[in-house]
């Protein structure tokens, strides 16, 4: 923990609120599919015990509620990195459900940072900032790859980077 609390908070907070009603709601027309619906079509022999048959709501309930939950995160996200929020939701959503998790959290950007300048946010890979135009990475002049503000020579090229270089 860092002093201003802890961060499950701030990622629980990127959920949508339509993403916690929606995921509140199933949760609640599961308890009533099992407390209502099946026991009304289903005979008094073909259920199992109700230890078990408790188990099985509760298990169910909450793997819907959990299900929408980490979509609405997804979705809140994908929008918070910069990326196409609809298209990786979607994907989680139509994609067996472990399998469409998993590709997001592998293949989300990193955060943007906020840009030393303007505070704008930039993305972690960018060179200069779009808005503002500082220099958030040096470049060699030869070569024009990124380089480390340390470097005395470019370690893709070889050249010697000089002071110029290394100035923002």
């Amino acid at each position: 923990m860092n002093g201003r609390g802890s961060r499950l908070r701030e990622e629980i907070e990127i959920i949508p609120l339509g993403w916690v009603i929606a995921s509140l709601i199933a949760f609640f027309a599961v308890q009533v599919l099992f407390w209502v619906v099946v026991p009304h079509f289903a005979g008094p022999h073909d259920l199992p015990a109700e230890p078990w048959w408790t188990l099985l709501r509760i298990c169910a309930s909450l793997l819907v509620l959990a299900s929408i939950l980490l979509t609405g995160y997804i979705y809140g996200d994908a929008k918070r990195r910069g990326m196409n929020a609809l298209l990786w939701t979607l994907l989680a959503l139509l994609l067996p459900k472990p399998i469409g998790f998993i590709a997001y959290f592998l293949l989300r950007r990193p955060l943007p940072l906020p840009c030393p300048n303007c505070q704008n946010p930039v993305a972690a890979d960018f060179a200069y900032c779009g808005k503002c135009g500082f220099v958030l990475a040096p470049t060699c002049t030869h070569c024009g790859r990124a380089i480390r503000r340390d470097f005395a020579c470019c370690p893709y090229c070889g050249k010697n980077v000089g002071a110029a270089a290394l100035q923002t």
